[in-house]
Order: C-alpha cells, then sequence, then structure tokens
C-alpha cells in the first residue's frame, strides 16, 4: 500500500493526475489541478474516514467521510460524527448531496460549483480542530475513497479523491 508522502510525490507528475483527475474537456480538470499542485507549497494527501455509506443500488453509492490535513481524525471525534452522520444520511438524501471532487476544487464548493449550495453535510465539520465533513458520490461503487490530495491557496483548502495511487 503506498504511503500519503508517495502519492503526494506522483501528484508532482501530469501523467498521474490525468489518471486521476482528467481526460475529459482535453485534460482541463487535470491541467488545472496540475497547476494548482504545483504552485503551492502548503499540500498532502490525507486519508479518508468514511462516517456512513449508502448504497442506493445499481452503483450508486454515497459515503459522508471525514479527513484532516495530517491524516489522523480524534477517535473522540469520530465517535461523535460517526452517529451525527448517520443520521443525516437517513434524514436527508445523501444522493442529492453528494458530491465526486475529481479534480482539485474548493472543498466547500467556494460559491461557484452546486455542492456550495448544500451545506449540510459540511456543518458537521469542526475546523477549528481540522476536522473536516464531506459527502462523497462515488466513481464506481466498488473503489472506496481512501486517499485525499489537498492544496492552499490563500485561505482556500482544495480537494480531490484519489481513486487510483
Amino acid at each position: 500500500m503506498p504511503t500519503r508522502a508517495e502519492i503526494a510525490a506522483k501528484l508532482d507528475d501530469f501523467s498521474f493526475q490525468k489518471v486521476n483527475f482528467g481526460g475529459f474537456l482535453m485534460n482541463k480538470r487535470a491541467k488545472n489541478s496540475h497547476a494548482l499542485w504545483t504552485r503551492t507549497s502548503d499540500k498532502g494527501v490525507t486519508e479518508l474516514t468514511l462516517l456512513a455509506t449508502r448504497d442506493y443500488g445499481e452503483g450508486n453509492v454515497y459515503d459522508v467521510a471525514a479527513f484532516t490535513l495530517d491524516g489522523t481524525v480524534p477517535a473522540e471525534i469520530l465517535s461523535e460524527l460517526r452517529p451525527q452522520a448517520d443520521a443525516l444520511a437517513d434524514r436527508i438524501n445523501l444522493r442529492a448531496h453528494g458530491y465526486v471532487y475529481t479534480c482539485l476544487e474548493p472543498w466547500d464548493g467556494g460559491g461557484t460549483i452546486w455542492i456550495s449550495k448544500k451545506p449540510e453535510f459540511r456543518a458537521l465539520s469542526r475546523p477549528e480542530d481540522g476536522v473536516y465533513v464531506i459527502p462523497i458520490q462515488r466513481l464506481n461503487a466498488m473503489n472506496e475513497p481512501r486517499w485525499l490530495a489537498w492544496a492552499c491557496e490563500g485561505d482556500q483548502l482544495n480537494i480531490a479523491i484519489v481513486y487510483k495511487p
């Protein structure tokens, strides 16, 4: 299994980003992600911790995940977040909130993409403790999201799921 540092080093290579983030529209997502990744020094790879999962059938799987930039979500926070995420996934339609995070983009939508108007799951985050929560729509039902690339530019945290480390 690759380490966070090994995956982060691979992200310096455009061809690795192309495999994970791009191919659509002349590799625009991969090009934009690579440009952001290479111009910032505040970046890394962390592990996702799944809080809740819902399988809607026919390959439609959605997760609620937590992460910190250093890779470890404290156990006491996880014990509080798991039932909250599970209850929220039951109360509202997780399927309408899941996002794919297929290239480096604002974790909260940055006010520019539709996910920014659906804050219910992100509201479980505890930025003061460095813990973030996101709703995920899996690209492939069998491929559980595990790795998350992140890059901070200014005050904006950008994230992308790395499915092929």
